[in-house]
């Protein structure tokens, strides 16, 4: 009798390195913490948009991990501006506000966050928190504005506010907008063929104003 041999197959190399690269794992570690401390300071059971909220995070999560390495990265300028604008918006707090909120907010954060989900799907091994060179992406909604999970972001925190107007959402959304605009300014500096890229795709965020 002769036993059955089955050849396990390997991982791909670079899935490794990335997994267990230092680099990714305490980011990652920090943004798993700071999603879920969202979600547990949120109302119970959570409203859908927070449940979203945790969903989308968790793909960015996926994908910060098996990022590619960038052949330019940003200064340490834009390591904390762009840390700010990820993680400002964790001290929201929306108590039982979203629970009840109306159709109209309900709708903008639903559509804000399909639409963050495209863009990060589409968007895929080139993602990641700080400005740099991962390779440039042209595709899905990369076709009609050039920052579409910034633009997707806001809306669905545009949402948030209508739910919970307090001067604490405001002042805390408000400044999360002024670091996500400074984020686009450098980024788009990095990026190889971007000059080419803005005479195809005019517009940033949103279309025939910014």
């Amino acid at each position: 009798m002769t036993a059955a041999t089955t050849t396990i197959r390997r991982p791909p190399s670079w899935l490794t390195r990335t997994l267990f690269k230092p680099g990714n794992l305490l980011p990652a570690g920090v943004w798993m913490f700071m999603a879920f401390f969202q979600a547990f300071n949120s109302s119970f059971p959570p409203s859908p948009s927070t449940i979203g909220l945790v969903v989308i995070n968790t793909v960015a999560l996926v994908l910060f991990m098996v990022r590619r390495d960038p052949t330019k990265l940003g200064s340490k300028s834009d390591l904390v501006i762009a840390l700010t604008g990820t993680f400002m918006v964790s001290l929201l707090h929306d108590k039982k506000s979203l629970e009840n909120a109306d159709v109209f907010p309900t709708v903008l954060q639903i559509v804000g966050l399909l639409g963050w989900g495209w863009a990060l799907t589409s968007l895929g091994r080139s993602f990641g928190i700080v400005a740099a060179d991962r390779g440039l992406v042209q595709h899905g909604p990369y076709r009609f504005i050039r920052h579409p999970i910034y633009a997707f972001e806001a809306l669905f925190f545009l949402g948030y506010l209508a739910a919970v107007p307090t001067p604490r959402s405001a002042v805390i959304i408000g400044v999360w907008i002024v670091f996500q605009c400074l984020r686009i300014v450098r980024e788009e500096r990095i990026i190889e063929g971007y000059e080419t890229y803005t005479n195809n795709v005019r517009w940033r965020l949103i279309p025939f104003i910014w």
